[in-house]
């Protein structure tokens, strides 16, 4: 029995060390991880880029001209041993032709700088490589590829700051789906890419984006917002000096008030912009319209001095239309041909446009729904896995209650048996002790009995007490082996429920140990609050907000603290819960009477009426001994 005793409070000593080191190794894993955190959240520099890109790249803006001779002439990095370098060359050297508008007869290029940013850790240069692959594969008529990369671009340009290259991003979309009339669409892009433009307060990317805006809303037929983005669009226009862009937006204005039937103020526009075919055209039906025919013959004539068949069309349209007059309408059949002519001719072309379109809308709502779908699966995913690990928890929380519950169970049946073996074993100590005087009695009996030869009647009695002596020795014999065996029996038991105990206390151990770090977890994330961080180094009173702030960060990091203490504390006031938070959060009375605004020695007086108020919910109150700090610090 001692022997068991001894065992179990060897196994008690080596549990509180092992418990020790687990907390100091938990404690080292967690600075570790901190650490750790901190140098992956840390940016990565790009390494030395050569002073030729650098000059390049800053100059790329207003002159790309001046940038393709500074990569032209430099020698080009290489591919082998300065794959970065050479990468930015490929991205800079097709940044420049691009803007210049020359020709790129494939993909090639810019594909090695795409290529090589996809799986570097430089959000801006791998958005600025998709950008020009979509652009080039544009130019190459891969419209399918091309909106893939732009929409690539578009993900990795929102990791960034950088509101110029958003511009350029959102505004290419936007002119893919404007001129494949994808409308919704362009509106979104063409938004998209005005804020971003408002957001660089760049007037050139304002301009050009309220122009493509102004479009998106003629075809959406909102003409009252179209005309005021053209009359923002011509205002920032001229400002800059913009002359043949403004005259571009005031010509459009023009076509806009045409056909709202407003044919005097189209007019008064188109006659102070440069004569060309397209403003011919349109003064000379702004005529028509106010019925001045000859007028409108003129301009009309004037008009056909172009090669766009549309414009064209448009021109025969309206002289057909003039052939209503007498005076002529002998150019009726004239005219009328020619109108068929050019019709004809759209219709085929328009044929092949319009499957075009078709496609393109097809593929585009197609690669729409598909990215939905990810980012439903995406969320699903997400979700699944919030109730998995919901369910981990629920059930390791059931299992290491059960076990616990049945550790407790098992010491208490230890303790019971360890009574009884102890009670056994008095008994023995007696039963023996009972024996072996009843021996030592019985041989006293013998030795007296051999002095005694005359009187019968004594040695009667002599042989009575000896007879009554070895039987009752006799029971006590059967009584020492029963309880030998009973004693053997409960050693047997108490040997085997110590390892099972043992195993259970592992089991518990390990319970405790997630216990344990699930607290410091707490913890850590309670210390790394902004406001506490500020209230640490400097204590100060707090506005509602910040209580709130406070509140809400205790509420979740220590498992619903506050409803746990209004579940047991319906009537606690908000003071008593600001009190409490505070005493959870480890700040000692003098930072409490800073934050409070009131002495140190209120600080105890609130913090001795709590627990008082506390003692009369709690079923049979709050110790003597324990404080108040303590139970919240284990609530």
């Amino acid at each position: 029995m001692q022997c068991i005793i001894e065992n179990i409070y060897t196994f008690a000593e080596n549990y509180d060390k092992m418990r020790n080191t687990i907390l100091y190794t938990l404690y080292i894993l967690t600075i570790i991880s901190a650490l750790f955190n901190i140098c992956c959240t840390r940016d990565t520099d790009e390494k030395n880029i050569l002073p030729e890109l650098l000059k390049a790249e800053s100059v790329m803006f207003d002159h790309p001209d001046s940038a393709l001779h500074i990569l032209e002439t430099m020698p080009m990095p290489s591919a082998r041993r300065d794959k970065e370098n050479h990468a930015l060359w490929c991205l800079l050297t097709t940044q420049a032709k691009y803007k210049q508008m020359m020709k790129i007869p494939s993909d090639s290029l810019v594909k090695i700088a795409y290529n090589y940013y996809k799986y570097a850790d430089n959000a801006r240069r791998k958005a600025m490589s998709a950008l020009y692959m979509g652009g080039v594969n544009y130019n190459l008529g891969n419209i399918e590829e091309s909106i893939h990369f732009y929409f690539e671009a578009k993900t990795e340009v929102d990791k960034t700051r950088d509101y110029q290259l958003g511009y350029l991003i959102m505004s290419g979309l936007g002119n893919i789906y404007l001129y494949r009339n994808l409308t919704a669409y362009a509106l979104e892009a063409c938004k998209q890419s005005y804020n971003y433009a408002v957001k660089d307060s760049n007037k050139r990317y304002q301009m050009s984006s309220l122009l493509y805006l102004a479009r998106c809303y003629c075809l959406l037929d909102e003409l009252e917002i179209a005309e005021q983005k053209y009359n923002q669009s011509s205002m920032i226009a001229f400002e800059l000096g913009k002359k043949n862009f403004y005259h571009i937006a005031q010509q459009e204005l023009a076509s806009l008030y045409k056909n709202t039937n407003r044919p005097n103020e189209s007019l008064s526009i188109l006659k102070s912009l440069p004569i060309t075919s397209q403003v011919s055209l349109l003064i000379g039906q702004n005529y028509f319209l106010l019925n001045h025919l000859d007028s409108a013959n003129y301009y009309l004539k004037e008009a056909l001095y172009t090669d766009n068949i549309y414009t064209k069309r448009s021109i025969y349209k309206t002289l057909y239309q003039l052939t209503d007059s007498p005076k002529y309408h002998k150019h009726l059949k004239t005219y009328c041909d020619s109108l068929l002519f050019y019709t004809d001719s759209i219709i085929k072309l328009d044929k092949g446009k319009e499957i075009i379109a078709y496609k393109e809308k097809y593929d585009h709502q197609r690669m729409v729904n598909e990215q939905q779908r990810l980012k439903l699966e995406k969320a699903e995913t997400q979700r699944m896995l919030f109730i998995i690990t919901i369910c981990l928890i629920v059930i390791t929380a059931a299992v290491a209650y059960l076990y616990q519950k049945r550790l407790i169970k098992k010491e208490t049946t230890i303790r019971k048996q360890s009574e009884q073996l102890q009670e056994y074993m008095l008994q023995l100590h007696e039963y023996e002790t009972r024996f072996m005087q009843n021996t030592r009695y019985m041989e006293e009996l013998k030795e007296q009995l051999s002095f005694q030869e005359e009187n019968a009647e004594e040695i009667g009695s002599y042989h009575e007490q000896i007879n009554n002596l070895q039987s009752e020795n006799g029971k006590l014999s059967e009584k020492i082996a029963a309880l030998q065996l009973h004693i053997a029996e409960y050693s047997s038991r108490l040997d085997n429920a110590r390892k099972e105990t043992e195993r259970f206390r592992e089991i518990s151990e390990e319970n405790l140990n997630l216990k344990q770090r699930e607290q410091m977890l707490a913890d850590y994330v309670a210390e790394n609050n902004i406001l506490v961080k500020e209230l640490r180094k400097k204590s100060r009173t707090l506005n509602d907000r910040e209580w709130e702030s406070l509140e809400e960060m205790c509420e979740e990091t220590y498992g619903k603290f506050v409803s746990r203490l209004k579940k047991i504390y319906p009537s606690i006031t908000k003071q008593e819960i600001y009190l409490c938070i505070l005493i959870k959060l480890k700040f000692n009375n003098k930072q409490m009477s800073d934050i409070f605004g009131v002495s140190t020695a209120s600080v105890s007086q609130k913090k001795f009426r709590l627990k008082k108020h506390l003692s009369e919910y709690i079923k049979d109150g709050l110790e003597e001994e324990m404080t108040l700090d303590r139970w919240i610090a284990e609530f």
